[in-house]
């Protein structure tokens, strides 16, 4: 047993460890419970490697580079995804985080990221929720990958629409609209950025951002997140 792993021991005698995603007591060497473990769909290796659908969207019309999504958005993901939005255990997120670094790692994308941001929240919901959860995963990425974060780059306009009630082409008519450079931002000019959020479900909001990011100047947009959807869709409902 290593020093940390003793350590890990010692600590979960007094704070028994939990399931990243249900919050059950699990043995201290785990992260996930045998239930969620076994049920949770992991997709990575299954989905595109450009746009990390089992049923392409139009690469052409993507802003962003790559994509990389690490479960499918079902239960027990979708447990873990509320907990995180909610702040009631974020557990999942830094989970996720290590699990998003591994497969960057191993495709060669890591070693081409020069920054770490996230998909801005509004003031509105952040004042709400006292965190933004996608500031959260890239915090924990960044720290995996050894990269620096720089969550200053966009801003988000307020609009009082939620996204996830819409569909479509009022998804990306929404994200359009909803998200923008900031007044006073860092030089991303020849970079490549790693663009963090929790779920991506049409894209719009990762093609956005990743709009803005590239008239900043960004060589090049890695959009990551921790559940993708995949449900099958009509080939023309799956815009961006």
């Amino acid at each position: 047993m290593t020093r940390t792993d003793f350590f890990k021991f010692i600590v979960d005698i007094f704070l028994p460890n939990r399931c990243v995603v249900c919050s059950k007591v699990i043995r201290w060497d785990r992260e996930m419970c045998r239930s969620c473990a076994e049920k949770i769909e992991r997709v990575a290796d299954s989905v595109c490697p450009v746009c990390a659908k089992k049923q392409c969207l139009d690469h052409a019309s993507l802003r962003f580079d790559r994509a990389v999504c690490l479960y499918s958005f079902e239960e027990p993901c979708i447990t873990g995804i509320y907990q995180l939005k909610h702040a009631q255990n974020i557990s999942f997120a830094k989970h996720s985080a290590g699990e998003l670094a591994k497969v960057l790692e191993r495709r060669g994308l890591a070693q081409q990221i020069d920054v770490v941001t996230c998909v801005p929240m509004s003031r509105r919901k952040k004042r709400k929720r006292g965190h933004n959860h996608a500031e959260v995963i890239a915090n924990y990425l960044a720290k995996q990958l050894g990269k620096p974060l720089d969550v200053s780059l966009l801003v988000h306009s307020n609009t009082m629409t939620d996204h996830h009630k819409l569909q479509g082409s009022e998804r990306a008519e929404n994200a359009r609209n909803s998200f923008a450079i900031a007044e006073k931002h860092g030089d991303i000019s020849g970079k490549t950025v790693l663009l963090c959020d929790d779920v991506y479900t049409t894209g719009a909001t990762m093609n956005a951002c990743a709009d803005c990011l590239k008239r900043l100047g960004a060589k090049s947009v890695i959009a990551a997140a921790i559940a993708t959807t995949q449900r099958e869709r009509k080939r023309e409902s799956q815009q961006i």
